[in-house]
């Protein structure tokens, strides 16, 4: 790894060109990437760098990309290509800049009461590899090795398992792999009173959470609690966010500069931690009624039951602000959020009836929340394909891995939230509730045909006037949008209308 390190280093630390700078992060971050997850193995090369070599290299690459975070023209695809990276970037905490670090594992390969055979293979497998090249495989072997010998409790003696047990910690450690709670906790230490009321609220609702029996009696407890860890979880990442908000100065020590890594890696682990729990809370909204019974409250002019879905989005908008995404218009969608909430539903606003005004007043938001999430859900999408084909094509990477590259990054919770509660929304509003796919004009005929059981339906786009798409599924897509339009404003019965087929067609070719 620390070769592959050495070159990351060269590449984006230096006198980078602003053009350039985007590609280098994107490159960066698709290759570090494949090092972690063990696509593109680390071998030994005949050289010998100890892993604090390792660790020095990683504080150079922290350091360029925390100055390039903090420049005013950073761009937005330029911070979520560096916040791909950080979690790659191996520890450089003083005990693994020290001249020969992870020494632990040298005294265990020559322990006195262990058979010779479990000596060379830990010697082998793990001390040299890790002396010459220390890579992500390394913690792997090490977890294999530990199985092995914690398999029958009184083979190996207490005092060596318990060895090799601090040897696997400290190699999560230096990989940074810990989860969320293991690395707040190692932050503890350098928050005040103040941040430390906020960690701590969240980590107990955290727990609480983990510990939470699911069945159908602890339903409303868990969405209870979801909402309230979420925006336990919102409060600390503010703090944590504010905290990493001046820029490094050049005679920082390098204590400080390895305390700001661990708030930057939980500062992004916790952003992970809550696209997790609105999955979930999403989940149990579903489970208990979901739109429909948000809708049936709405009409019975009974708006609470939508505080804890409103408070949740307000929670996801509020990540995405976070993590650098339009940070002005994920504050003036919060706001909007809170304060419809905030309003609730009235008998009468003026003359207009309360309740179609609350529901067009929270529907223009909610498609405000779901434009913004969208856009952040296709912005990695449209960075890396082209550039992970090339890359793992170089590389050799299994095609699979290539396909499936951007699939873990999409954000698509906040979005399907939004979809959930507009679909409440206007069912409130007596709406049929269809999506436009992408926004436009066509130009073409729609000819309905009554038979005995329903319509068929034959709509004609002439292309030539027009230019939709290459896409064959988007143009039928569309085409059922189109003809459910059109009908709707040709019947007004459309509502009791059966479809029995439909069919698009094209006048002439589409221009290319």
């Amino acid at each position: 790894m620390g070769t592959s390190l050495e070159v990351m280093c060269e590449l984006l630390v230096g006198n980078l060109e602003s053009g350039d700078r985007l590609e280098a992060l994107i490159f960066s971050a698709i290759y570090l990437k494949w090092i972690n997850t063990g696509q593109i193995p680390c071998f030994e090369d005949g050289g010998h760098p100890r892993p604090n070599r390792h660790a020095e290299i990683s504080r150079l690459i922290f350091r360029e990309l925390e100055r390039i975070y903090c420049m005013k023209d950073t761009s937005l695809q330029e911070v979520l290509s560096i916040r791909k990276i950080h979690p790659c970037l191996p520890s450089f905490k003083a005990e693994f800049t020290a001249s020969v670090p992870l020494t632990r594992i040298r005294d265990v390969a020559h322990w006195g009461d262990i058979p010779h055979d479990l000596k060379l293979q830990i010697k082998h497998t793990i001390q040299n590899k890790l002396h010459r090249n220390a890579g992500p495989e390394d913690l792997v072997a090490t977890e294999a090795m530990l199985a092995r010998i914690t398999r029958n409790p009184e083979e190996y003696s207490e005092a060596f398992v318990e060895q090799f047990k601090i040897i696997h910690h400290e190699l999560k450690d230096f990989s940074m792999l810990g989860n969320l709670t293991e690395q707040l906790e190692s932050i503890k230490e350098s928050f005040g009173d103040r941040s430390l009321s906020a960690l701590t609220l969240f980590l107990e609702c955290k727990e609480r959470l983990d510990n939470l029996e699911e069945s159908k009696d602890a339903l409303d407890k868990s969405i209870d609690l979801l909402l309230k860890t979420a925006q336990s979880l919102n409060a600390l990442r503010e703090v944590i966010v504010k905290g990493l908000e001046s820029s490094l100065r050049n005679d920082v020590p390098d204590a400080a500069i390895a305390m700001r890594q661990k708030w930057r890696l939980c500062e992004i682990g916790l952003e992970d931690y809550s696209f997790l729990l609105l999955s979930r809370f999403l989940n149990a909204l579903e489970v208990v009624g979901g739109a429909q019974q948000l809708k049936e409250n709405a009409e019975s002019k009974n708006v609470s039951s939508w505080n804890g879905p409103l408070g949740s989005l307000f929670v996801g908008i509020r990540q995405l602000g976070l993590s650098g995404w339009k940070p002005e218009e994920c504050t003036a969608i919060g706001n909007e959020l809170l304060a419809w909430k905030e309003k609730g539903l009235s008998e009468k606003e003026g003359s207009e009836d309360g309740k179609a005004v609350w529901a067009l007043r929270l529907k223009a938001t909610l498609d405000r929340s779901r434009r913004l999430t969208e856009e952040y859900s296709e912005a990695l999408p449209q960075m890396f394909p082209q550039k992970v084909e090339m890359l793992g094509k170089a590389l050799g990477i299994p095609e699979n891995s290539v396909r499936t590259y951007n699939e873990a990054e999409i954000r698509a919770g906040v979005s399907k939230l939004c979809t959930l509660l507009l679909k409440a929304v206007r069912s409130t509003l007596g709406s049929q509730g269809w999506d436009v796919l992408v926004p436009g004009a066509a130009h073409g005929t729609l000819i309905q045909v009554p038979v005995a059981d329903g319509e068929v339906i034959r709509l004609t786009v002439d292309y030539s006037k027009k230019p939709l798409t290459v896409d064959a599924v988007f143009r039928m897509q569309l085409g059922h949008v189109l003809v459910l339009l059109a009908s709707s404003l040709s019947a007004s019965s459309v509502a009791h209308r059966t479809w029995k087929d439909v069919v698009l067609s094209k006048l002439d070719p589409q221009p290319q």
